[in-house]
């Protein structure tokens, strides 16, 4: 098994952690107010938040891409994988970057953005020699 992190640019780290501050903000604001109805909301969006910024990744285990991102699973067969082409789609994604990798497969296609996207891509190519792999 090979895991691979999200890239992480300045763009989604300012709009990521600007989020989860006014959540805080907004949930010590609440308690001040005793808004208590509100801040179970708030905390579980606080927790979304930081469960995909710390979990966002990508694995190769045998013959299988599984792309994590907080609750999210997605288990792509690499024998399924026609093309992988950049792009900066800004498509919501399990990716935390809008240096993005498009994996178009037989069931569909998803966005992602490993931090080592060549090592990332040579790995999916040993496996699977079809893959057509565009700039």
């Amino acid at each position: 098994m090979e895991k691979f992190g999200s890239k992480k640019d300045g763009v989604f780290a300012a709009i990521h952690w600007g989020l989860i501050i006014a959540l805080i903000f907004l949930t010590a604001l609440s308690i001040w107010l005793r808004f208590w109805i509100i801040i179970p909301v708030l905390l579980l969006t606080f927790a979304f938040f930081m469960w995909t910024w710390f979990t966002t990744n990508y694995e190769v285990q045998h013959d299988t891409l599984i792309v994590k991102s907080g609750p999210f699973r997605w288990r792509i067969p690499i024998s399924s994988i026609r093309r992988i082409r950049r792009t900066n789609n800004g498509t919501s994604s399990p990716a935390l970057s809008l240096d993005r990798l498009e994996i178009t497969h037989t069931q569909g296609t998803i966005l992602i953005s490993p931090d080592q996207e060549q090592q990332f891509l040579t790995r999916l190519k040993t496996i699977n020699h079809k893959i057509e792999i565009e700039s």
